[in-house]
């Protein structure tokens, strides 16, 4: 007999697709602000950005830090001057928040999964731009509820965001509680803090080795199959 599941996946890099509505965003931006080489520019920022998300996750810096100082590294590195870095960052997030990108097969994997499991979502992101990016996509109709971690003033890898998103879901059992994420440091870690199994999305084939998971997928398939087993367990 198959049992329900109580599922917690991540949204960037595991079902939206993050990495090219970053690069289309800040190539839109550098075309409607007159910003030369716009896709070098892309590449710069991707470097930042992610080095900047994982100094949050490590409660290094904040996320309000993240969203302005991003942009005055990428003016500073390649020269550019008389650009509002605040301003910028406000038109980037409205372009991410408008992304329709999703990873390719998500929306037939969730789809089917939604139909057996109770699906969630958990992300650090900002609230509007994970929404809209939701609705945009057609991906929030298979998640009974979105956890932003703006919205709730927690982020991941941190306990006290899983406790809440737990505390909030009300009925569950532990034993069938899976995280699925593709980042080690923020869904596997965080779910490995709060007792929760593990899941890792590892399209990219990243080399584990200080934070393991309880699983590890290349893909939908892969990830829909193990699903599949541990429901039946």
């Amino acid at each position: 007999m198959e049992k329900r599941l109580t599922l917690l996946i991540d949204a960037d890099d595991t079902v939206l697709d993050f990495d090219n509505s970053e690069r289309d965003s800040i190539i839109l931006l550098c075309k409607d602000h007159g910003i030369a080489d716009g896709e070098r520019v892309a590449d710069k920022f991707k470097q930042i950005n992610r080095r900047m998300w994982d100094m949050f996750e490590r409660g290094e810096i904040t996320r309000e830090q993240i969203f302005y100082t991003r942009f005055e590294e990428l003016f500073d590195h390649f020269g550019l001057t008389g650009l509002d870095a605040v301003a910028l960052g406000e038109d980037y997030k409205e372009n991410m928040a408008h992304s329709k990108r999703i990873i390719r097969g998500a929306r037939a994997f969730l789809s089917r999964i939604s139909l057996r499991h109770d699906v969630y979502c958990v992300t650090n992101g900002i609230t509007r731009t994970q929404k809209m990016r939701m609705k945009s996509s057609g991906l929030g109709r298979y998640f009974k509820k979105l956890y932003i971690s703006q919205e709730m003033g927690l982020a991941k890898p941190s306990k006290a965001f899983f406790d809440r998103v737990i505390a909030d879901i009300g009925e569950y059992d532990l034993e069938d509680t899976y995280i699925i994420g593709d980042s080690l440091t923020s869904d596997i870690q965080g779910g490995i803090n709060s007792g929760i199994k593990t899941i890792l999305f590892n399209r990219e084939g990243k080399k584990i080795k200080d934070i393991v998971p309880d699983y590890s997928v290349g893909g939908y398939r892969e990830l829909e199959k193990l699903i599949d087993e541990l429901s039946r367990r």
